[in-house]
């Protein structure tokens, strides 16, 4: 079953097209009466499509303007919805007609916000299902076959954190203390960290969050271990989360706070210890020093998850590094990060 999930993986993604900008100009043509020329016939313009889709359609007076995927998935062009309540249910009832005549699958219907009063109608008289809400839309589908099960894929199922462990020049470690959330009830200082938005590499979202919380500037190094978890949090209720830590460097040193999140940061020193790994900060900002409490809370048990994860950055001897490669002759001029473990010493 876990490499049925794997596998399935670029077919997930490829359901979930209608939220990406595939290059197609389609949205002010000119309806037309149905003929063959105007189903499927029209290739991408984009190659990068061409990969994920089997052609698009203009529409008509029949059909609603779409895209068609190579899985049997239609993607409703979002900008040709009627807005009118009427005009809506009479173009959606025939493209789902037509399409169900030419075999198609899923049916993937964006409305944005100005098309909100259309919502109900698309799920209460034509058994469309909600799949995913962004700020400006709700995505919706319907599965038109009657003889098979629904396999479109469910919404995204994982949210991605990362912890960015940054040394200076020194070797003293940046830690932060949040003002909200289970760490600042805690007081517990804390490697900089947060979630990796849409779109964003991992090292990327590391150096982000570093220099949003502290004003630190900082470089990658390399990636350390990651751990996952399940259930979510209030705001991703039910979702799993892999949380990864990565090494950086620091190019700056004068910490500059995200008053909004981080009631403090500041550089430690690492002390060995037999049952603990102390980061210890002698002074703050070469003035207050860190009274006993505040010590004792940067304290981390050997063989915690914590403690594990923030070795696995600082102090492993296998590493995990990152390089780009090509994706193959398949799609020339596309490439993906590619991360393996590798000896520290190597880098």
């Amino acid at each position: 079953m876990a490499w049925r999930r794997l596998t399935a993986l670029p077919r997930m993604s490829l359901r979930a097209l209608p939220a990406v900008s595939l290059g197609v100009n389609i949205v002010n043509v000119k309806r037309v009466a149905c003929s063959s020329a105007n189903k499927e016939d029209e290739k991408p313009a984009d190659k990068q499509a061409d990969y994920w889709i089997s052609g698009v359609s203009q529409g008509c007076n029949k059909t609603l303007p779409c895209t068609f995927d190579l899985y049997g998935g239609v993607m409703v062009d979002p900008a040709t919805v009627p807005a009118e309540q009427d005009a809506f249910r009479t173009i959606l009832a025939s493209s789902l007609d037509e399409w169900m005549k030419r075999g198609k699958q899923g049916v993937w219907l964006r409305l944005d916000i100005s098309a909100a009063a259309l919502v109900p109608i698309a799920i209460s008289e034509f058994g469309f299902e909600y799949h995913h809400a962004e700020r400006d839309y709700v995505m919706m589908t319907k599965w038109l076959p009657s003889n098979c099960p629904n396999t479109l894929p469910h919404n995204a199922s994982h949210t991605i954190g990362v912890g960015a462990l940054v040394t200076n020049s020194e070797g003293k470690i940046l830690l932060a203390r949040e003002k909200s959330g289970p760490a600042a009830r805690s007081k517990v200082w804390k490697i900089p960290t947060g979630l990796v938005d849409a779109g964003e590499d991992l090292h990327e979202a590391a150096l982000r969050e570093v220099k949003e919380e502290t004003g630190i500037d900082a470089t990658f190094e390399y990636c350390g271990a990651f751990t996952m978890s399940h259930g979510g949090n209030l705001a991703h209720a039910n979702k799993s989360n892999l949380f990864f830590v990565v090494k950086c460097k620091a190019l700056t040193t004068e910490i500059q706070l995200c008053e909004s999140e981080i009631a403090d940061a500041r550089w430690f020193s690492k002390v060995s210890a037999s049952d603990v790994a102390v980061f210890h900060c002698p002074t703050a900002f070469g003035k207050q020093k860190v009274s006993a409490e505040e010590e004792w809370l940067t304290r981390m048990e050997k063989g915690s998850i914590w403690y594990e994860l923030n070795q696995s950055a600082l102090d492993a001897e296998a590493v995990v590094s990152m390089k780009s490669l090509p994706w193959g002759r398949s799609r020339p001029g596309v490439s993906r990060l590619f991360f393996c473990p590798v000896r520290r010493s190597a880098l």
